[in-house]
């Protein structure tokens, strides 16, 4: 049922940010002079066809562009990259927060994190901006790996929470299926979510589809092991929650969201996933 485009993990290998650092300092290269040059800076046993696939991707993601077969960074994604860096560090400084909404039309954003949560948060804090901004409910899909870790949340953010669950209809789909799955369900269909566990999604990435806009989560290995092993103990009376916790906020490590804004993929993907609640 979910067989539809999809954009790659970033995290199959580190090509992609070889390929970045290296059109970062030279422009307008042939796939061959870049698979030369990591070749010769890295030592690397990297084909010529795992660059080509990469520099593909990349074009799809609209992070490069070519001409005459020759790429380089494309300058509305560098452009788009500035500014949501800027806001990324007055977030952290508590002064502004990500705006998804100023994605152009037909185009993404390869947006990277360092936090486990902080990426889950910014997402929250558009949808929360999402009801300030917008007269008309939404119908809000997700397909989790694992349902999301944010219950330990102030008393500001709760109530964030709960608006945002009371704003339109909210719909998940949770792959796993453990004891702390079902018992973090309860917290989000407590707040108003539908949501069914155990069925077969986020088996590369996490997403959240929103209005015309598809954010897709990946997670480096090392994050999703120990998201993983946060999530393992089988018997909810044998949940440790203070040890949970602290494994949660532990998560450091790659985490990428990839925005797309693109209204017929979205309305697809909530459709498809609808079909679950009927």
């Amino acid at each position: 049922m979910f067989s539809k485009p999809a954009l790659h993990s970033p995290f199959t290998s580190h090509l992609k940010d070889r390929i970045l650092s290296l059109l970062s300092r030279q422009e307008d290269l042939t796939a061959k002079s870049i698979f030369q040059s990591i070749k010769r800076e890295h030592g690397s046993s990297v084909s010529y066809q795992a660059v080509h696939k990469t520099l593909r991707n990349l074009l799809e993601q609209n992070v490069l562009e070519e001409k005459d077969k020759k790429y380089r960074l494309n300058s509305r994604w560098l452009s788009n990259l500035d500014s949501f860096v800027s806001k990324v560090d007055a977030r952290r400084s508590g002064k502004s927060s990500l705006d998804f909404g100023e994605i152009k039309n037909a185009t993404s954003l390869t947006l990277p994190f360092d936090s486990y949560l902080d990426a889950l948060y910014a997402i929250l804090d558009n949808l929360d901006r999402d009801i300030a901004e917008n007269k008309e409910p939404d119908v809000t899909v997700a397909h989790w790996c694992h349902s999301w870790p944010v219950t330990c949340v102030s008393k500001k953010e709760f109530d964030q929470l709960r608006r945002m669950m009371a704003f339109g209809e909210h719909y998940a789909l949770v792959n796993s299926e453990t004891a702390l799955d079902r018992l973090l369900g309860d917290f989000w269909m407590d707040l108003g979510k539908n949501l069914k566990l155990g069925v077969p999604c986020a088996t590369s990435c996490d997403l959240v589809v929103t209005r015309d806009k598809i954010v897709q989560i990946f997670l480096s290995p090392s994050v999703r092991k120990g998201l993983d092993d946060v999530f393992k103990e089988s018997d909810h009376r044998k949940i440790d929650l203070a040890k949970f916790y602290s494994l949660v906020f532990g998560l450091k490590g790659n985490v990428t969201l990839i925005i797309t804004r693109n209204k017929v993929l979205a309305d697809q993907i909530r459709s498809e996933t609808l079909e679950y609640f009927k």
